[in-house]
């Protein structure tokens, strides 16, 4: 018994070592049958195109044994076998890389599409930043006149006021001397008054003795 089994493991190992993948070759149907002839019963029919694996030959190699994507095993004639794809399936598959790749050139077209918008936008968003940049370096700029307009007239304002106080002062200064003249003036008149005042008073006591008596001699 563990010969059979092991001669069974064997046989299966050199049909796995074996195996190649195979086409239908390019006809509409082929019958896929349970033995090596016509007798044996078809199982299904394969159409062109299908992708089989390979698993034996015949004997005489007019029959070879296949399994199918989905598992199911038979054989086919060698001669509705081909190791390259059928015309009809190398077409089917090309028409459907051309539909792929044309479905893949929408996309790019699309997304060439988007990224031209994209461009065109922040093109747009880069002039708008740009002229926005200058308006700000303009005002900017105002500023900065203003501001050194402002710091001038401040430094006007405060010399102004240093020559106002200075002014002041000086106002205060030829207050007090006109006042101390008014002083001094009314201090002179008051002392030239009382000058006159005493001149009059020594005048009325010295003239009267220094004029002569009239004599009262009636002899």
């Amino acid at each position: 018994m563990k010969n059979i089994v092991l001669m069974l493991l064997l046989i299966a190992a050199s049909s796995q070592a074996y195996s190649q993948t195979l086409y239908v070759s390019d006809q509409l149907t082929v019958a896929l049958r349970s033995g090596q002839s016509n007798e044996y019963r078809i199982i299904r029919y394969l159409v062109s195109g299908t992708t089989l694996t390979e698993i034996s030959k015949s004997k005489d190699g007019s029959y070879t044994q296949v399994r199918t994507r989905n598992g199911t095993e038979g054989w086919v004639q060698s001669q509705e076998l081909s190791a390259n794809p059928s015309g009809r399936a190398m077409y089917k598959a090309a028409q459907n890389n051309i539909a792929s790749m044309e479905s893949k050139n929408a996309a790019l077209k699309k997304q060439l599409a988007d990224i031209m918008n994209k461009q065109s936008t922040t093109q747009k968003k880069l002039t708008d930043l740009t002229s926005s940049n200058n308006q700000v370096s303009k005002e900017l700029e105002n500023i900065k006149a203003i501001s050194a307009s402002a710091i001038q007239l401040n430094e006007d304002n405060q010399r102004l006021l240093e020559e106002n106080q200075m002014l002041k002062n000086e106002v205060e200064v030829l207050s007090t001397d006109n006042q101390r003249l008014n002083d001094n003036q009314e201090n002179d008149a008051f002392l030239n008054g009382a000058f006159a005042v005493l001149i009059g008073v020594m005048i009325t006591l010295i003239v009267p003795r220094a004029w002569p008596k009239k004599s009262t001699d009636w002899a």
